[in-house]
């Protein structure tokens, strides 16, 4: 059950390169869309179409496409293939701007004290690839959001080298944030971000709550998924020195016990107490300050072994629907959903949408944090 969706999709493709940034063209023909948003990091896009001249100026790797949103995608893959009609396609794939973080590295050692989280993230953008010392390492086009207010817990790290894509996925889930990359066409702009969800659950009374429930037929079709083979309830996080000398935090529940614990070692001795910024300032950590940034890295490295949950729903998007997409709730909100089918009640986060567009629109959200892809697991266990 889905609906077919109203509304003309729009597809628009520009070409950015070093010095410039305009608009090449419009995808007029297409067979059907993918779009998903990720709230805390990139996502992957999915376009058929089929082999024509048009197209095939337009689909080049590199090229970005925009649906009129605030987000757009990269296109990095080009394959052409055959459907099992005869009928020769373009599949086309790729991420969307988010990816561009995964570009740049923490080049020597960024150091924070005492910092709001939002704070953190900007300033990790600013100096690698927005007002970055090698202005060789500058993405064109990519500025700061303005931002009022610094919002968010208050933090002490440090971290040395990795990419910053990963560096703003650890500092973000310590508040359930997000960040993005908003696509500017008018002012020939590439915003980054920093992300709040709102409360829209049953639990809080300063906004209107948002319940999805199949008694009211909300929900078309649903899954829900749960899994703690990874969970970790305890971490001894070891800093720097030698031996006895070594610096030592534990952080989760040391009182667990028997079957219960399970224990997580977190080689953190990249921390150091004394370092050497990329400007070439010098940073000095009290021990209170070293020990902050110690318990931080093992909190970043727990939520990796939290239990995951994921509760993924297409909701219903015709008829008499009690929330519209984007003016009721949006990714990063945080609501309500019953699903007695399923016997699952969640108050959760939308963490992901995906609007697909093909000869019927349908729209699936995500609920809550997915389960780790393998590629995750891998890099899980090199920490």
């Amino acid at each position: 059950m889905s609906v077919v969706y109203s509304k003309p999709i729009q597809i628009i493709v520009f070409k950015l390169t070093n010095d410039s940034f305009e608009q090449v063209g419009e995808v007029n023909q297409f067979d059907s869309l993918i779009w998903p948003d990720k709230f805390n990091g990139y996502s992957q896009f999915e376009l058929w179409a089929p082999i024509t001249e048009e197209n095939s100026k337009l689909f080049v790797e590199g090229n970005i496409l925009w649906c009129r949103g605030e987000n757009a995608a990269i296109i990095e893959i080009v394959k052409s293939a055959t459907d099992s009609n005869g009928d020769e396609k373009y599949n086309i794939k790729g991420r969307t701007l988010e990816m561009l973080l995964t570009t740049r590295i923490l080049w020597g050692t960024y150091t924070a004290v005492k910092k709001k989280l939002s704070a953190i993230m900007y300033e990790l953008v600013d100096k690698t690839c927005v007002n970055p010392a090698n202005a060789n390492r500058k993405i064109p086009f990519l500025e700061l959001a303005e931002e009022s207010a610094e919002f968010g817990s208050e933090l002490s790290i440090q971290k040395t080298g990795g990419e910053l894509y990963d560096a703003l996925v650890d500092v973000a889930s310590v508040d359930n944030f997000g960040f993005a990359v908003i696509f500017d066409p008018w002012n020939k702009r590439l915003i980054f971000k920093v992300i709040q969800g709102v409360d829209r659950s049953i639990n809080q009374s300063v906004v209107d709550p948002v319940v999805f429930d199949t008694d009211f037929e909300d929900i078309i079709t649903s899954s829900y998924y749960r899994n703690t083979q990874d969970v970790k309830s305890v971490a001894l996080v070891a800093g720097e020195g030698e031996a006895t000398e070594r610096k030592i935090y534990v952080t989760g529940d040391n009182e667990t016990k028997g079957f219960n614990r399970r224990e997580l070692y977190i080689d953190a001795r990249d921390i150091q107490s004394t370092v050497v910024n990329e400007d070439g300032t010098q940073v000095s950590l009290s021990i209170e300050d070293y020990m902050a940034a110690l318990k931080q890295r093992g909190d970043e490295r727990m939520q990796e072994h939290k239990i995951y949950e994921s509760f993924d729903a297409q909701v219903r998007v015709f008829g008499n629907v009690q929330y519209e997409f984007g003016k009721d709730y949006a990714k990063g909100d945080k609501v309500t959903v019953r699903d007695k089918r399923l016997n699952v009640t969640v108050s959760a986060q939308i963490t992901e949408t995906e609007e697909d567009f093909d000869d019927e629109y349908a729209l699936l959200l995500t609920f809550g944090f997915s389960y780790p892809t393998l590629m995750q697991k891998v890099k899980r266990q090199t920490t």
